[in-house]
């Protein structure tokens, strides 16, 4: 299926929609190309993702009912009501703007009941995603990147993809901060550790990921609470996603986020999901964007096996059958 508004393909083929035409959904889905540039006025490197996640999926969405043995079901879940809102009409030249709609659109999809899935865009769309839950806190936020993004600016700019974890330390509605994969060499100093450390953020660096496995990860979200799960796909190895802009050695592997998914979402109730720092131009092969789009289904599906069982939940407490 096509999307009116950009008439590009919907992820997964699930039907394209409105932002007032929501309230049916479970999931909705949509992309936010630019938000903060961190060279003003440029185009987001990462522009371009939203649209190569929607195209990679379009020969898999033909027939939605094949197995997907990394969900254990269906490529699209029996039930599954999602539909897909097209890209936002940000502009790197209006950072104020693309900020705000990020995050009205991100509120207006929380009233309806279902579930935000943002595809980004650079680093700095997660910012602006996560003001979206002011009023429906508290969340935990668990980030999955190579990078820190705790300087509390850069050049003057306060909202770029180095800043974004500090920007959420700063949202009263943030009760945790979980971060996974940290490596290399990025734009942190130590006093930027230091008060990511003084803040009360859990960090599980790449090394330890690899030493432990991602159960200390998942045994550290509290059960039942509302977590939003946000991938930065540098945080992975770039030889499972080379498409990015700072490629960093020795990052997760596809599988440890699926395990990481699979299990938070069996602990705690996802109620949002963003994965930016999608270079398409810089992919090998089409190898980054196929493991990102396979993410992105992943994280659908454990959206999915929640709503289920909620619903049946609530039946069982109505006395419904």
């Amino acid at each position: 299926m096509t999307n009116p508004q950009n008439n590009t393909a919907t992820f997964l083929g699930v039907p394209a929609a409105k932002r007032d035409s929501v309230s049916c959904a479970d999931v909705v889905i949509f992309g936010a190309p630019d938000a903060t540039p961190h060279v003003p006025g440029c185009a987001s490197h990462a522009a371009g993702a939203p649209s190569a996640l929607r195209e990679r999926t379009r020969q898999i969405a033909e027939d939605p009912s094949r197995w997907d043995f990394d969900q254990d079901g269906p490529l699209i879940p029996v039930g599954l009501r999602a539909v897909d809102l097209g890209d936002l009409p940000t502009n790197p030249v209006t950072p104020v703007k693309n900020r705000s709609l990020i995050s009205s659109t991100t509120a207006s999809i929380l009233r309806a009941g279902a579930v935000p899935l943002l595809l980004g865009g650079d680093d700095s769309a997660p910012i602006p995603f996560f003001a979206g839950y002011e009023g429906f806190g508290p969340v935990t936020i668990l980030q999955i990147d190579a990078h820190l993004d705790w300087r509390d600016e850069r050049a003057g700019l306060k909202h770029t993809f180095s800043s974004t974890m500090r920007r959420v330390s700063e949202m009263p509605w943030v009760e945790r901060i979980i971060q996974v994969g940290q490596r290399g060499v990025g734009g942190s100093r130590a006093n930027d550790l230091a008060d990511a450390r003084a803040w009360g953020a859990t960090l599980f660096s790449a090394a330890s990921v690899r030493k432990h496995g991602v159960q200390p990860i998942i045994d550290e979200v509290a059960p039942g609470c509302r977590c939003i799960v946000t991938v930065d796909c540098d945080g992975l190895d770039p030889c499972v996603i080379p498409a990015v802009l700072v490629p960093q050695p020795g990052g997760l592997d596809y599988l440890d986020i699926v395990e990481l998914l699979h299990g938070v979402g069996q602990r705690a109730r996802i109620v949002g999901f963003d994965l930016v720092e999608l270079v398409p131009a810089a992919d090998l092969g089409g190898l980054g964007v196929l493991a990102a789009s396979r993410i992105v289904c992943v994280a659908l599906g454990c959206i999915a096996d929640q709503r289920s069982a909620a619903k049946a939940r609530q039946a069982a407490d109505e006395g419904r059958p």
